[in-house]
């Protein structure tokens, strides 16, 4: 439930952006949508994500989770690709990371199904009571 809470909505609201880019539902014609966030907030998308092998438990400062919406041009599929950066590495280079129970590449829809319980909050009175 903290996941939903603390990382939910952020990752609601990024799966809205790919669904209406994929259905041109949006008038905006941006590439990159870029959010900043705690450390729990890549920690719990991270967790919505299944990545708790590869799941960076202290996240350094200036790291990064990057959520790229791709198309296959081949299939003319779409595919969600992960990205980590680690904000104290030397580098700083991206490293891909896969997503537990997913294919890989990893459709944007199959991703939506398997993490929908963390994002499809509805009541957040109901959800929020203690």
């Amino acid at each position: 439930t903290m996941i939903r809470l603390m990382s939910g909505q952020i990752f609601q609201e990024a799966v809205g952006l790919m669904k209406a880019r994929l259905k041109n539902e949006t008038s905006l014609a941006r590439q990159l949508y870029l959010y900043t966030g705690h450390d729990f907030t890549i920690v719990g998308i991270q967790r919505i994500l299944g990545l708790t092998d590869t799941c960076h438990w202290v996240v350094e400062p200036s790291s990064a989770l990057i959520l790229e919406l791709r198309t296959d041009p081949a299939t003319n599929g779409s595919y969600i690709k992960v990205l980590y950066i680690d904000g104290v590495s030397k580098d700083l280079e991206p490293v891909e990371l896969a997503i537990p129970g997913c294919d890989s590449p990893c459709s944007l829809y199959q991703l939506m199904n398997m993490t929908e319980k963390y994002y499809n909050v509805t009541d957040w009175q109901k959800e929020c009571e203690i």
